[in-house]
């Protein structure tokens, strides 16, 4: 016969209730937390796995962030450069109507006043700020103001070349603005290829170009990459009647090297040719009837900022004088702005498609992501997601079972042999 002391009663029944009690409270927290892994060394491998699942869904949610970031910074960018966009227009109108003889000396200092506000426009555009106070066109130095507006009208950039870039994935980034040095300031002048520049002492009402360029490989050897400049100068025919044109070409500042490559009379609507000959590059037309001695250059375009197209208008509108020679002089200028502009647009259309495509990438892998996440989160629930109606009955029967050891350690508690004494 064994006999068991008290002390092993008691320490068999409390251990039976502790284990139960144990039971019933791992049972609870799976209730209230609906996860089967609130033990995890009960389940080491499922934890590890439910681990690194939330760690990945975490990285997803970060990448997920950087997008919505992303497509708020681009959507920005792209409707500022609409904006920019629309003014360009207004100024593009504004120049026709003030390229005409019916614009008088009022006209053109309305105009003036009005460019300069237009000029202002133009700076605020540029020196657009998201709603963390990043400006949009600075580069990649986002916390610096990147244009400023000089008391002589010319604008400064104080940003950099470089774009901010956001991870959308572990190997994936996408650019979130563009440096205003790319957008607003190294734009072609002219049309593109080549730009014309009225000599100041001109009298005449002539004024060339823009033109067109019919062999552009051609035009860039001949105007860029060599360097040539060509010089347009009209003098009094010989027969005393007329006018006639001469060309000369040159690099550098002066035209003495190659002297007259081309002549011949001037006739009203003409175009010549440059280089002269059969097959040439460029056509220049001139527009209106020049005087004797005026002359015009024609050069590779240099890069020039938006912030000075608008200020040559400027300029131009504030000459306010009537007579031919200045008329001519203005409308030189405003078809040099005007064809400047025009390479503006197609730097602004050609960042906006830019913009566009980066759109279209951040959309696609945010479409990703939330495919993966949940993916992830079913993968994640099939883990650790309890079957409540098991686990109900499991804590109910647990419940019980704790109940009746109580009950029982309570009863035999209470036997002693000194009752039957």
């Amino acid at each position: 016969m064994q006999i068991i002391s008290s002390s092993q009663f008691y320490g068999a029944g409390l251990s039976g209730m502790l284990q139960q009690q144990t039971l019933l409270g791992n049972l609870s927290q799976q209730l209230s937390t609906g996860s089967s892994l609130v033990n995890p060394s009960a389940q080491p491998v499922a934890a590890a796995q439910n681990a690194q699942l939330t760690a990945q869904i975490g990285q997803l949610a970060g990448y997920t962030q950087n997008g919505s970031n992303a497509q708020q910074s681009l959507q920005l960018e792209s409707s500022t450069l609409q904006s920019v966009g629309t003014l360009l227009d207004q100024v593009r109108q504004l120049a026709l109507q003030m390229n005409n003889a019916t614009a008088n000396a009022q006209d053109l200092q309305n105009a003036s006043s009005t460019m300069q506000g237009y000029l202002q426009q133009l700076v605020q555009y540029a020196n657009t700020q998201d709603g963390q106070g990043n400006y949009v066109f600075a580069g990649s130095r986002n916390q610096t103001q990147p244009f400023a507006l000089q008391a002589n009208g010319q604008v400064s950039y104080q940003g950099d070349g470089g774009q901010n870039q956001l991870a959308l994935g572990p190997s994936l980034s996408t650019a979130i603005g563009d440096a205003g040095s790319a957008v607003f300031m190294n734009i072609a002048g002219g049309n593109g290829s080549f730009s014309v520049s009225a000599a100041s002492g001109n009298t005449g009402g002539a004024a060339l170009g823009p033109g067109t360029v019919s062999n552009p490989s051609l035009a860039q050897q001949v105007l860029l990459v060599a360097g040539t400049r060509y010089h347009i100068s009209f003098s009094t025919a010989a027969s005393g009647g007329g006018l006639d044109y001469s060309v000369s070409s040159g690099s550098g500042a002066g035209f003495a090297a190659s002297g007259v490559v081309a002549s011949g009379a001037f006739t009203a609507g003409m175009s010549i040719g440059l280089p002269p000959g059969s097959s040439p590059a460029v056509e220049v037309p001139v527009n209106g009837t020049p005087a004797a001695g005026d002359s015009f250059t024609i050069a590779a375009s240099p890069s020039q900022s938006l912030f000075a197209t608008f200020q040559s208008l400027q300029q131009a509108f504030s000459a306010t004088a009537q007579t031919s020679g200045a008329a001519a002089q203005r409308a030189q200028a405003i078809s040099n702005a005007l064809a400047s502009l025009g390479q503006a647009q197609t730097t602004l259309l050609g960042t906006q498609s830019a913009i566009g495509s980066r759109l279209q990438q951040v959309q696609a892998v945010q479409t990703q992501n939330a495919s993966l996440t949940l993916q992830f989160q079913t993968q994640q629930a099939s883990i650790s997601n309890i079957n409540y109606p098991q686990v109900i009955t499991q804590y109910q029967q647990s419940l019980t079972a704790l109940q009746a050891a109580e009950s029982a350690f309570a009863q035999v508690q209470g036997l002693s042999l000194f009752k039957y004494i």
